[in-house]
């Protein structure tokens, strides 16, 4: 066949392959006339790029030789649909995705690159834009990820050196060190600290009509997974047990409890607490006040001893708050919906600086994606996949240089029962 003859039997496979949209169920006969007519697809395909080669060839070799000013060079980059696999919406891609699962194989798949390598899951890789709108969703402003120490690995497990003596050097020794003299190492306090990837799976339902509406379809798995995802990793970073998740800063032996005042009331919250858990603190610009909802009516109400509010709204006082943001002691409060124990309980308030939390995340093909999609044929579902774990590497409270006192990143206030 020439090339005309060639594209000519591209367009009539492809017509083929449409008559099979309005199919509910395929049958044997169908999924055997589908692969069929893709494995024709992608020979012709690939015969055609062959000829267009050899043709340009030629054209290139009789063209009359003669000398020209080079052009300027100009850089382009992909366009979004080079950087989606060809698809012009996320809705478009998870839709093809479902269509796999039947058997139905997009030719827009035929690229390997699409799919997850050495990964058990055998997913399929969200493209490039797709993905950055899912992970600026995760880690947005209500997420603690984007609050962690965070490292993209390629391998499966991380290992870092950390100093127990202090953490806020992160592992890294420093000298001073005279003119012509070498630097004597000291081993100090340094140890590794270990992680390895566990696998957080979120499963969006998707009902029949919905499939068939792809902008609808799109709306609604961008709206709930990247939600369900954020939600579930903040409660492994503030109560995981390490067990098949990561391990949550409660559970951590660096953190410092703060006991009630004496004869203080259960489920109460008073200004001494404040004033206590500040004292034990690293101090860092990144702290931030981690609280259940339930501890706001309270916290609102906070005076020192000469009746100053300690507490500030940023809708009522934008000069002392950033926009939006309520304080603490200067300090940011964030209302957690879900990981934070009820009012009275230890951890009900945290002051923490989640910089001392250590999160690693896999990639895929390219390490900054880290979500992938399937299409789960049991539950007509989508099953978004992350391989991540997290602990703090610091095992006691660390002791200041000068008095030994001891202070930690994490400060919970104890149970008022």
């Amino acid at each position: 066949m020439n090339l005309e003859e060639m594209r000519k039997k591209v367009a009539e496979i492809v017509a083929k392959l449409q008559s099979f949209d309005s199919v509910e169920n395929y049958s044997d006969e169908d999924l055997k006339t589908i692969n069929s007519l893709n494995d024709e697809f992608v020979s012709l395909k690939s015969n055609i790029e062959a000829k267009e080669k050899i043709e340009s060839i030629k054209a290139t070799a009789s063209a009359p030789v003669r000398k020209t000013t080079p052009a300027p060079r100009i850089e382009v980059t992909p366009s979004r649909l080079e950087n989606n696999m060809g698809f012009e919406s996320f809705g478009s891609f998870a839709k093809a995705v479902s269509n796999k699962a039947k058997g139905l194989i997009d030719p827009r798949f035929q690229n390997t690159a699409a799919y997850e390598k050495f990964a058990k899951d055998g997913g399929l890789l969200i493209p490039t834009d797709f993905m950055s709108e899912i992970n600026t969703k995760v880690q947005g402003d209500e997420s603690l990820l984007s609050k962690c120490s965070v490292y993209t690995v390629s391998g499966n497990a991380l290992s870092l050196p950390v100093d127990e003596a202090a953490p806020w050097s992160g592992g890294i020794q420093t000298y001073w060190v005279s003119e012509g003299n070498t630097i004597t190492e000291s081993k100090g306090a340094l140890k590794l600290a270990h992680w390895r990837l566990n696998k957080l799976a979120a499963l969006v339902k998707a009902t029949d009509e919905l499939l068939e509406d792809a902008p609808a379809l799109e709306s609604y798995i961008k709206s709930r997974a990247p939600s369900a995802i954020m939600h579930k990793i903040n409660d492994a970073i503030v109560n995981g047990d390490g067990s098949g998740k990561p391990f949550g800063i409660l559970n951590s032996g660096f953190k410092v409890s703060v006991a009630k005042e004496s004869a203080q009331t259960a489920d109460t919250i008073v200004y001494k607490n404040i004033v206590k858990m500040e004292a034990v603190h690293i101090p860092s610009a990144n702290s931030v006040w981690l609280a259940h909802p339930k501890c706001r009516e309270q916290l609102r109400q906070l005076k020192d001893d000469n009746g100053n509010a300690i507490y500030m709204n940023g809708g009522s006082f934008p000069n002392l708050a950033s926009a939006g943001f309520d304080t603490l002691m200067g300090k940011r409060v964030i209302y957690m919906m879900g990981a934070m124990p009820t009012l009275g309980d230890e951890g009900d308030l945290i002051l923490c600086d989640l910089s001392y939390y250590n999160m690693i995340i896999k990639g895929g093909v390219k390490q900054d994606i880290s979500t992938h999609l399937l299409f789960d044929k049991d539950q007509t579902a989508f099953r978004f996949i992350q391989r991540l774990d997290g602990s703090c590497p610091y095992t006691a409270p660390v002791t200041t240089q000068y008095g030994s006192y001891n202070m930690s990143g994490f400060v919970t206030l104890a149970a008022r029962a």
